[in-house]
């Protein structure tokens, strides 16, 4: 990922609408899967600035709260937040012994890794994971759909659910909510992405936009999160699955 690419995300991760949205659509699948308690461990794989591992933290009252992400740069932002519990490592080799955590989050990381990388660094989520743990991943949708954001961020692969599910399964853990999401504004990104490949235009789409425009994108990804309690999406720019560790 770009350099500048973190600099966005820890300047706009509290308040812009796609990161705002996807935290409501988390938590719409997490609520039903997952209690909060102070005992409960838990780990982000590529945290990133450290933000989602902190809404975490609070949203589960977890006490013991991990993250880690391949990138120095990384943790200048996430010790910027008064984070101490995170760690430089790759996702394809945990820093932590195994059965360690009750559940591993995983947003939007194996998209930007090879085939072979993908599954070791699902490998390893798993064997970090408690017996009975969950993994909630998510993944960029559609290799049809790649625009001038996945040169921007280094996209790999963009996964279709069939794809995320079946990696899952190679790796010995067990699916127990699998969805797309980011499905009601999927015409419009779509287009967008398809127009700036064909315009050649650079840049990710990590970029501030009018307080009027990004209340009411966030307000359509909260109304999925609410529909995401009652139904499965069949199509959406974001692929999610939440699956738990099974012996081998």
């Amino acid at each position: 990922m770009q350099t500048e690419e973190y600099r966005a995300m820890f300047e706009l991760e509290d308040r812009l609408w796609w990161y705002d949205g996807m935290r409501a659509v988390t938590a719409a699948i997490l609520n039903r899967h997952m209690k909060k308690s102070e005992s409960l461990r838990l780990l982000d794989v590529g945290c990133g600035t450290g933000y989602s591992l902190a809404w975490l933290r609070e949203r589960l009252s977890a006490q013991d709260a991990f993250g880690v992400d391949v990138s120095p740069l990384a943790a200048e932002f996430w010790r910027a937040r008064g984070f101490d519990t995170g760690a430089v490592a790759s996702a394809a080799s945990l820093p932590f012994i195994s059965s360690a955590f009750d559940l591993v989050t995983c947003f939007d990381v194996i998209y930007q890794l090879n085939p072979d990388e993908a599954a070791m660094a699902v490998r390893e989520m798993r064997r970090v994971l408690k017996p009975g743990g969950l993994l909630f991943i998510r993944e960029p949708a559609y290799e049809w759909v790649r625009g001038r954001h996945d040169i921007a961020v280094g996209t790999r692969h963009r996964y279709t659910l069939r794809e995320l599910r079946q990696l899952l399964v190679s790796e010995g853990l067990a699916p127990r909510r699998a969805t797309y999401a980011n499905t009601l504004l999927f015409g419009a990104a779509t287009v967008h992405r398809l127009i700036s490949r064909l315009t050649g235009a650079k840049g990710s789409d990590v970029k501030p936009v009018p307080q009027w425009i990004n209340r009411g994108l966030a307000a359509v990804l909260k109304l999925e999160a609410r529909l995401l309690t009652r139904v499965t999406f069949p199509f959406g720019l974001s692929a999610i699955a939440l699956a738990e560790k099974l012996p081998r």
